[in-house]
């Protein structure tokens, strides 16, 4: 059974200010610091609540010569971040010298990282657990963003992902999921800021490998299906062509860092270390 968003993940031009975004000013927790799988020259940043809990997770891979995003239709669009009751006032002072726009709305607080990367903030009855709230941070666990709480959908035919969601997700839109009908009939151009897909969740490896043969018997196209080290992932597309992702909660990040040094180091998993110093000079070079 999916439980809801594992992460979503997004391109960046550049990840050096993407982490000074994400972590200095939104107070999130860099709790991976490696590489994508399918091309280790691409550095692959994780962002999250102190454990980097599943559910809390923004990912982005760094392209350095990305160009601007066309979003014409089928796209993601606006994420949504939950933040305690109260907490907007805060966020507004706090991000407006650090974002090139931002609108105050009934909804939320939305705005974009340097990147185009659209967000809002969105006021909620929880709270951050005490053991979850990030510590490197001048943001009282109070006024701290929680969790992903949903993702717009902008797709030519949201009849078809409804009912694709419903019978073979098995899941009812939430408040802050929204099927959106694209009005373009422009192509659309991946680029920075761009979201490359959605991830939900499930409890474990067996439970992506469910899904994976589920996948089949519905005769879905299997983009991939993979165990990353961190979790366990199945990729394929909705009827509109958008990238959907099953991740597994388990075994977490913690497997090859200490949960107080999650994100200090490059980390790798164990089949990709033979190759650790070529990745690591390839990110050197990329870094110049």
């Amino acid at each position: 059974m999916i439980t809801g968003i594992h992460h979503v993940s997004a391109f960046t031009k550049s990840a050096a200010e993407n982490r000074a975004f994400y972590t200095e000013v939104l107070g999130l927790r860099l709790v991976k610091n490696t590489v994508n799988q399918n091309n280790t020259r691409m550095r692959h940043l994780f962002y999250g609540d102190y454990r980097g809990n599943p559910g809390t997770l923004l990912t982005f891979f760094e392209i350095k010569r990305l160009g601007r995003a066309r979003r014409e239709h089928d796209f993601y669009g606006t994420t949504y971040l939950a933040v305690p009751n109260g907490a907007l006032d805060f966020w507004e002072e706090r991000l407006t010298p650090h974002v090139p726009e931002m609108e105050r709305t009934k909804a939320g607080l939305v705005f974009e990282d340097a990147d185009g990367f659209r967000m809002m903030l969105v006021e909620t009855d929880e709270l951050i657990a005490k053991e979850d709230a990030t510590r490197h941070t001048d943001i009282p666990a109070g006024k701290q963003v929680i969790r992903v709480l949903g993702i717009d959908w902008h797709v030519q035919n949201t009849e078809r992902l409804a009912d694709f969601m419903k019978l073979f997700l098995r899941m009812e839109p939430e408040p802050f999921t929204h099927f959106i009908p694209s009005v373009s009939h422009a192509k659309t151009r991946m680029g920075r800021g761009s979201i490359d897909h959605v991830a939900y969740r499930v409890e474990t490896k067996a439970d992506v490998a469910k899904w994976h043969q589920k996948a089949i018997d519905a005769g879905l196209e299997i983009e991939e299906f993979v165990d990353r080290a961190y979790f366990t992932s199945l990729y394929f597309r909705e009827p509109n062509g958008l990238m959907i992702e099953i991740a597994s909660d388990t075994p977490g990040f913690a497997i090859d860092e200490r949960v107080e040094m999650l994100g200090e180091t490059l980390a790798l998993p164990p089949f990709l270390e033979d190759k650790r110093v070529d990745i690591e000079s390839n990110l050197k070079e990329n870094d110049k």
